[in-house]
């Protein structure tokens, strides 16, 4: 019988220079290859004609819908439907995690960061793109959002494809793959999935919300299914935060690299918060959460600036998030409160700013 490997030497292995250098040159097969075969568009359109070429051509179109509609035998919708509840209820500190922190730090990945720079999809119409997140992940957390034909569902399948058509569209431009690697690669993916998971829960630790183990757990479940879906490969899905964890600082040590790309789309980021629903913050306090969040050494590569003033009520939102969060463990009802509240908070300031036309959306449904 084969002994078994210590769990940071198969990590070790799983993720070594050899393996993650192939992830740079990995992308997304199945998804690409639908994008090869249709012209770029909005991705409910795309994902309307992949649904009908399924059914009339098969082939392509087919294997990326079977690859979509078959969940994994290691899906637990008890663990999805736990960890639903618990990011609704989280959703407004956790929100500002992701967005101040997370996105923040993918920045912090230089050439990462550059396809955002290259398509302009985010330094043109920043609020849209960041309500266009807040849709995704609002389809997902509603009842049976993941659920194959549920909102949250078909809002992946939109997303992936749209990440195929980045790729498709940056190749046919001529991108540098010898600078670069290739764009929106399986490293990238899987970083992307840390930004949502483990980053959105240590800024949150941050911020004053700490989550039980349990609760941890199950997001983490919730998040990895949510990795699959949008094309995350095996090699690249973790089977525990923990490995999450690893994952992230092996990617953090081979591609932290901010560069002036990487300030320019931090700032112009919590710029284009400031003020703006759902949380209606002033800037001075978001740039104090940024830097709660990332640590000073990254705020000032970013040169998020200080404020003695801003300080004092970031230090008082933290306070406030740990009230909240003793209220969500020992006042019954608490939790779903605030989960009600998350849920009605986000999906009026959706329907507020974005088209009220779903054919004018990129993203369709709004939950």
């Amino acid at each position: 019988m084969t002994a078994q490997l210590p769990v940071n030497l198969m990590w070790k292995q799983k993720y070594s220079d050899e393996v993650m250098d192939r992830m740079r040159y990995t992308c997304d097969p199945l998804a690409d290859a639908v994008a090869a075969r249709i012209e770029r568009g909005r991705p409910s359109q795309m994902i309307d004609e992949v649904l009908r070429r399924a059914r009339t051509e098969g082939g392509d179109f087919a294997a990326y819908v079977e690859h979509m509609n078959s969940v994994p035998d290691w899906v637990d919708w008890e663990q999805i439907e736990h960890a639903r509840q618990v990011l609704l209820a989280f959703a407004g500190v956790r929100g500002i995690a992701l967005l101040v922190s997370s996105l923040v730090e993918g920045y912090s990945l230089s050439k990462a960061a550059h396809v955002l720079v290259a398509t302009g999809r985010l330094h043109q119409d920043v609020l849209r793109r960041i309500y266009e997140t807040g849709q995704m992940t609002h389809n997902m957390l509603v009842p049976g959002g993941l659920q194959v034909g549920g909102p949250g569902h078909r809002t992946v399948m939109e997303v992936r494809l749209l990440h195929a058509m980045v790729r498709k569209y940056l190749k046919q431009r001529g991108w540098e793959t010898e600078l670069y690697d290739e764009p929106v690669n399986q490293e990238d993916m899987a970083f992307t999935v840390i930004e949502f998971d483990y980053l959105s829960l240590r800024g949150m630790e941050r911020m004053g919300a700490r989550l039980k183990e349990d609760d941890k757990k199950a997001v983490h479940h919730y998040w990895r299914y949510g990795a699959h879906l949008n094309g995350v490969c095996e090699e690249m899905l973790t089977d525990s935060l923990e490995e999450e964890i690893y994952q992230y600082e092996r990617i953090r040590e081979r591609q932290y690299s901010p560069n002036e790309e990487s300030r320019m789309l931090a700032q112009v980021v919590i710029n284009a918060l400031a003020g703006q629903p759902t949380f209606n913050l002033p800037e001075g306090l978001l740039n104090e959460l940024s830097r709660m969040c990332l640590g000073n050494e990254l705020a000032d590569v970013y040169e998020l600036p200080r404020d003695r003033k801003w300080h004092k009520a970031a230090l008082a939102y933290k306070l406030a998030n740990k009230a909240g969060t003793f209220a969500h463990y020992h006042i019954p009802g608490a939790d779903r409160l605030s989960a009600r509240y998350n849920y009605r908070n986000l999906r009026q300031s959706l329907m507020d700013n974005l088209p009220a036309d779903p054919e004018k959306r990129a993203f369709r449904n709004i939950a």
